[in-house]
Order: structure tokens, then sequence, then C-alpha cells
């Protein structure tokens, strides 16, 4: 009985070492992949999700090794908060560009940056769909259409006055 209890909730201290060390590879892998990629866009869509479904699957075994235990789970789940937690501290010390991107105009003057917009990963279709949000039905009435470092797009109508400050960090 006191076997079948340690199979379920034990942990040798080797197997605890494995996990510390292979949860904390993995999350600055991920970490590194998400800065290198780039955000996800704002935009949910069903691949978006199976593709961060299917990473939390393949992340989360990894993390738990060949014999997942309720202590596994419970040292995984504190090793990924404490390393979220360093990270934060540390991105509020460097300048936002270097762990997001800078953010990107993909419309100037009603004249798509095609250029631009795949370097965003995005499609015209996308920009449409953001204009039409905002009421807008002709790229002439867009005077500037930014994807901002955390994937989602700002439209800023055509004539509208627009402090140099608020555009100073785009190219």
């Amino acid at each position: 009985m006191a076997g079948q209890l340690w199979d379920q909730l034990g942990i040798t201290w080797w197997e605890m070492a494995g996990t510390l060390v292979g949860t904390t590879v993995l999350f600055w892998v991920f970490t590194a992949l998400l800065s290198f990629f780039g955000q996800m866009r704002a935009r949910v869509t069903v691949a978006s999700v199976a593709v961060m479904v299917l990473i939390g699957a393949v992340t989360a075994r990894a993390m738990l090794g060949p014999r997942p235990t309720a202590t596994t789970g419970v040292l995984v789940l504190v090793t990924v908060f404490v390393w979220e937690s360093v990270f934060r501290l540390v991105s509020h010390r460097l300048p936002r560009r270097r762990l997001t991107g800078q953010p990107q105009v993909v419309l100037r003057d009603g004249t798509i940056d095609e250029t631009a917009l795949h370097k965003a990963r995005l499609y015209p279709d996308d920009l449409v769909v953001q204009m039409r949000r905002k009421g807008l039905t002709r790229l002439q009435d867009v005077a500037l259409a930014i994807v901002e470092s955390d994937g989602s797009i700002t439209i800023i109508r055509a004539g509208q006055p627009v402090d140099d400050e608020f555009v100073a960090d785009l190219d």
C-alpha cells in the first residue's frame, strides 16, 4: 500500500533535479522562441488555439518526465512561476523593444507597405477587418496602421492630429 502511494506522490532526489533542470531549460527555450518569432497576434484562430494546445501538451509532458507524480507536477508549477517572476523582473529593466520588437507601420497615408505587412506576418485582410471595426471603408481614410509590439493593430484616421512623441518609435 505504501509503495502504491509513493508511486503516485513520490519523487527521488535525482528525479527532482532532472525535473528542475528540464523545466528551466524548456521555460527559457520557449521564452526565447516567443521573443524571436514575436508575440502571437491578438486575433485568435482555430489554428492558433491548436498550436498553443499542442505546445502546452508537449512542453508539459517533457517537463513532467517519464514518471509524472503529484510532487513532480507541483515542482514544475513552482519552477515555472519562479522563472516567470524572474523574467518579469528582468524585463522591466530592459528596453521593451529588446523583448517584444518594435511597432511597425504597415499602412501609411492609404498605401499598404507589403514588406512590413509580410514581416509582421499579416495579410491585407487583417488590416481590412481592423479598418471595418473602426468604421473605415477606404484605405485613403487611414493615415497610419501600426502593428504594435503585442500583435494588435492600431488604426489612426487620416486628418487626425498626431503628436510627434506618439509616433517617435516608428520607422
